[in-house]
């Protein structure tokens, strides 16, 4: 008896199909929820920021306040509430408008800490603190935001000298610098904007350098036309006097370029890198 080819058929390739089907879902899957989760964090609103800043934040009782919420920025949605702290116990301000300023006296000398939260309708909320001093010697002296800023008398590179304190009443930054430093070279251009658009107001730009040879910043400056600055060179490069009186360089653990916006009163109010921390609007609150 004759048979018929035996069927070779098995049952491995349904299971093969299956797990191959299997896996493209999950790798589906995986991907559609990369992809929710890419598009919420790139449709996510941004969040409000909050900024509590005063031209005048020292002096002697009392002491006039006038806190200024409109760099305050709401990006999408709208304002439900501020609510100023004035760190006194006395009752706080409240209101929906950022666009003013909130004027408070303090009676009684001591340090505060105001608090400015603000909450958009999405229930998100941002805080911003300023302190306040009120004392008739203003706060202690240092190197830090909130202190007022040390005392020096140094050379000026056009032959004459400049002393901080008689600077005082305008809005100045105080920069260190050296033409040896490549960030700070092209922090220059900043600088120069800054002096050039806010000088009429009442700022003044003081360069500090730490070259070893004083002619090397004069050249620098000169070469390029930056001449709206007050330039200041001594004996010591990275170790001049005024460079260790603020902790910058060998004088400290802070590196160039290292900028100081000091109020009308003589106090440190920024301190960081000029380009990429310093806003005009920081400026401008000042002024």
């Amino acid at each position: 008896m004759t048979t018929g080819p035996t069927s070779l058929r098995t049952s491995c390739p349904r299971p093969i199909l299956f797990i191959t089907m299997r896996r493209r879902s999950l790798l589906l899957g995986l991907l559609l929820a990369c992809i929710a989760l890419a598009l919420t964090g790139c449709f996510d609103r941004p969040h409000p920021t909050a900024v509590l800043s005063s031209a005048i934040i020292s002096g002697p009782a009392p002491l006039d306040v006038s806190f200024n919420l409109s760099y305050s920025e709401i990006p999408t949605g709208e304002l439900v509430q501020y609510t100023l702290e004035f760190g006194d116990g006395s009752d706080p301000g409240t209101g929906s408008d950022l666009d003013i300023a909130v004027h408070h006296t303090y009676e009684s000398g001591g340090t505060y800490v105001a608090e400015l939260l603000i909450q958009d309708t999405d229930g998100r909320i941002a805080i911003d603190h300023q302190t306040i001093t009120v004392s008739q010697d203003g706060p202690p002296v240092g190197p830090e935001v909130g202190m007022t800023a040390p005392d020096f008398t140094a050379h000026t590179t056009d032959g004459g000298e400049v002393t901080l304190a008689e600077l005082r009443g305008n809005v100045i930054l105080l920069d260190f610098w050296g033409a040896w430093c490549t960030p700070c070279k092209k922090s220059m251009p900043r600088l120069d904007t800054f002096a050039q658009t806010y000088e009429a107001a009442g700022l003044v730009v003081v360069l500090i350098s730490t070259d070893p040879d004083e002619q090397t910043s004069i050249d620098y400056l000169a070469n390029r036309g930056y001449n709206d600055f007050i330039s200041v060179w001594e004996a010591g490069g990275r170790y001049t006097p005024v460079a260790q009186l603020y902790g910058v360089l060998s004088g400290g653990d802070v590196g160039i370029p290292h900028t100081f916006l000091i109020d009308r009163q003589g106090v440190i109010r920024f301190a960081g890198h000029p380009v990429e921390d310093l806003s005009e609007s920081a400026i401008e609150a000042l002024l």
